[in-house]
């Protein structure tokens, strides 16, 4: 009698074990776009904002003034839900900075991660909005290295950028990765060898360096081109 109860139960509480394994993963709300839909690249200021007001100083530097060029990271992601109260993005990206010889000695260079955050409210469903960050002229000069021309490194993809998100407080798990389809990154950091190159103990972190649009030239021109933006 008791050998007959057993079983029952036995296969009742297989069922339901069955079921809750079975069951499929809720999808994330958030997802991240391919690396091939970044959009990265060294743009100017455009004229119909450049244009007017005082001169840039006599003999100031035009790669570093205001004037010179800006480097533009825009990141793709889609959103499920019919509104999205609050998204946060933290940006992650490999630079280097010059370390000046004394007496003699060579110039030297030492690894930085840039970082920046941005947080966008009530971004409507949709399957290709965009996380934007710039890095200013005089800072792009600054952490370009002493490679001749090293700004043009991040605009050909050839170092590290990682963005992570935060969903209404909640950590998205995916994250943005540039680098982390390759066994090793072009830079000789990141890749599937060195996922964590952004916590790396060599690296100093150089924090809120890139900066959200509506701290740039560039707003309100684009501000169409991003949700919006909440303020901090």
């Amino acid at each position: 009698m008791a050998l007959q109860l057993v079983i029952p139960l036995c296969l009742a509480f297989g069922g339901l074990v069955a079921v809750g394994f079975g069951q499929e993963k809720e999808k994330p709300n958030l997802s991240f776009g391919i690396p091939q839909d970044l959009e990265i690249d060294l743009v100017s200021v455009p004229d119909s904002v450049g244009s007017g007001g005082k001169q840039a100083p006599t003999g100031a530097d035009s790669k570093t003034s205001q004037e010179g060029r800006w480097l533009r990271i825009d990141v793709p992601f889609a959103t499920v839900k019919k509104i999205t109260p609050e998204i946060k993005f933290k940006f992650f990206l490999e630079g280097y900075e010059v370390v000046e010889g004394e007496k003699g000695a060579k110039d030297t260079e030492k690894f930085v991660v840039l970082t920046g955050e941005v947080t966008y409210r009530d971004v409507p469903k949709g399957g290709k909005h965009f996380a934007g960050m710039f890095l200013p002229p005089a800072s792009t000069f600054r952490f370009a290295g002493l490679k001749p021309g090293g700004e043009a490194d991040w605009s050909s993809r050839k170092m590290n950028l990682r963005v992570e998100a935060i969903d209404q407080g909640s950590p998205v798990e995916e994250f943005f990765d540039l680098q982390g389809d390759r066994e090793k990154g072009l830079s000789g950091r990141g890749g599937k060898k060195d996922p964590d190159w952004h916590k790396s103990p060599d690296a100093q972190e150089g924090t809120g360096v890139l900066l959200p649009i509506n701290e740039t030239p560039f707003w309100p021109k684009d501000y169409k081109r991003y949700p919006q933006l909440k303020k901090p």
